[in-house]
């Protein structure tokens, strides 16, 4: 961030500071956290794929052509990979840069349109959203769209002010590789952005400038590498057999199907069910503590909007609220799909945020922000209570921690605003750092497949085994040769049947039925499933719900 940020430092915007800081660390603390979903260690292993391979072009999985994403994210994993080895921070190390990046770019872009302080309090937002933080754990492609996202725009937006080399080059780049991360529907959001800055600000004519078309040139050319990828892999090879079938083109996927295959629900990968409010209920937990707070500023913009007053910029609104819409009439919908709008959605609440003076809309605030928070505190610690009751010494620790936080906050407000605000962060970082110290571990523990793969490493380590389940978290976590296949296929080699056999319960289940003897060399609780139930939080209740996970060998 520029020079002009020192202001932070002042002493009325020290508590900022120091909130900031520890939002930051949040954020970085999941770094080390192993995988507990399936998608991180099926990115990884692509991407290791990649890089130990050292072909760049092609995304294989144990042997076949994968074509689900773009190649963005995996070029920056492998490239990690490279640089760091194979290793859950090296995975998750790009991710975290980007997501930084985001925060960056959404200050600098608060800043210029509505200086320091509403900035900072939306980097706090940003850096609070519940989503926020959980992916820069669980870590997918959003945390790079984000970035890249917000670095296009803000040059984009400079170019619409002084055409610039330097800028269009800039945001060209930066929007190439964001397509190169999900696909050219992310056009939309930064097109969207520029657009209606246009149109809200009654200059139509800006739109159709010379630069514009030079710089979706630009963006073509970056874009080549992908397209080069897709091409080579796929369209000269139409024998390859993909989602099932033959003659599958790359570039059509990637310029059609990846995207508007999935949103009109007729492409390869499709989806039976869909709801129109689904993003709206979903942020309701996703930008948990600021969503309530958002609606109204939403609210609040689009009316001053309709009345024609004039705003200092309409890229936030023009481009979150639109890929909102789009996404909701899609039926393809998974809740991480909002975490892109973010850093929108941030500067919205922030420019409300910061407006506030005694009246309604501060009531409202202080009442909306009271309720929330006091529902979160109360969720973490009936959490603590239930779910690991064992760590009770440190959530004492966090909660003396967080006190200290809130005292310090209401001791010299500046701004009406401010207490309930920086309290509202405190809470917020309360219960992420709960999850992240806690919780997170806690699920670790239930991933029989990690727990068999680190005790491979650890008791037999190098050893050759066989596989009678694919496991993308053994994969990517156990050191030593894997043969991946099925009972059938082991027990008709002697080589595989020889090995110690990594096995599920469906695994063991066919040996039984079929009368084979063995013998189990370790059995790992395992939690099956990526959704968690409540009688998985209820501790008192988990055994229940857990399955196995085995090593085991077969008799002589």
């Amino acid at each position: 961030m520029d020079s002009s940020a020192a202001s932070i430092f002042s002493s009325q915007k020290r508590p900022y500071f120091i909130v900031l800081l520890l939002a930051i660390v949040l954020n970085v603390a999941g770094i080390g956290i192993k995988f507990f979903t399936d998608d991180p260690a099926l990115y990884s292993a692509l991407s290791r794929s990649m890089a130990q391979s050292n072909n760049f072009t092609d995304l294989v999985y144990h042997g076949n052509d994968w074509l689900d994403k773009p190649h963005f994210p995996f070029w920056a994993i492998a490239i990690s990979f490279k640089i760091f080895g194979v290793n859950t921070i090296a995975y998750k190390l790009p991710a975290l840069l980007f997501f930084f990046m985001a925060v960056i770019y959404t200050y600098k872009l608060a800043k210029k349109f509505y200086g320091d302080e509403t900035a900072i309090i939306a980097i706090l937002i940003l850096l609070t959203a519940q989503h926020s933080v959980m992916s820069n754990t669980d870590v997918r492609a959003e945390p790079y769209i984000m970035g890249l996202l917000m670095a296009a725009v803000y040059h984009f937006y400079k170019v619409k002010e002084r055409f610039s080399i330097a800028d269009v080059l800039l945001a060209s780049l930066f929007t190439a590789c964001a397509v190169m991360t999900k696909g050219i529907y992310l056009l939309i959001p930064i097109g969207a952005a520029i657009i209606g800055d246009y149109l809200f600000k009654g200059n139509i004519k800006g739109v159709f400038h010379w630069k514009w078309l030079f710089a979706f040139i630009l963006v073509v050319v970056f874009t080549l590498p992908e397209i080069y990828s897709v091409y080579t892999q796929f369209d000269l090879h139409p024998e390859k057999v993909v989602f099932g079938r033959t003659g599958i083109s790359g570039i059509h996927w990637f310029l059609w199907d990846s995207q508007f295959g999935r949103f009109n629900n007729n492409g390869y990968i499709t989806n039976t069910h869909g709801d129109k409010l689904f993003f709206v209920h979903t942020l309701l937990w996703a930008f948990a503590p600021w969503a309530i707070i958002l609606f109204y500023a939403l609210y609040a913009t689009i009316r001053k909007m309709v009345k024609r007053i004039a705003q200092p910029e309409y890229l936030c609104i023009s481009g979150g609220v639109l890929l909102l819409l789009i996404f909701s009439l899609s039926k393809f919908q998974l809740p991480f799909y909002t975490n892109i709008l973010f850093p929108f959605f941030a500067i919205i609440t922030a420019v409300f945020i910061r407006s506030l003076k005694i009246g309604a809309e501060f009531r409202f605030f202080k009442i909306a922000q009271y309720i929330i928070t006091s529902l979160l505190l109360l969720a973490v610690i009936a959490l603590n209570f239930i779910f690991a009751p064992g760590c009770w010494p440190l959530f004492v620790v966090l909660v003396a921690g967080f006190t200290g936080l809130s005292i310090y906050i209401y001791k010299k407000p500046t701004q009406i605003y401010q207490p309930i605000f920086l309290f509202t962060c405190a809470v917020s970082i309360l219960v992420n750092t709960y999850l992240v110290t806690v919780a997170y571990p806690t699920i670790v523990a239930y991933r029989g497949d990690l727990a068999a793969a680190e005790y491979l490493n650890d008791n037999y380590p190098q050893q050759k085994v066989s596989a009678a389940v694919l496991s993308n978290t053994f994969d990517f976590y156990y050191k030593g040769q894997v043969t991946y296949t099925n009972i059938d296929a082991i027990l008709k080699t002697d080589t595989l049947k020889s090995r110690i056999i990594v096995a599920d319960e469906k695994a063991v289940t066919e040996l039984k039925e079929k009368k084979i003897s063995y013998t189990t060399v370790k059995a790992f609780e395992d939690f099956p499933h990526e959704n968690l139930s409540l009688p998985f939080i209820i501790k008192k209740k988990r055994a229940a719900t857990l399955d196995h996970f085995y090593l085991i060998k077969l008799a002589r």
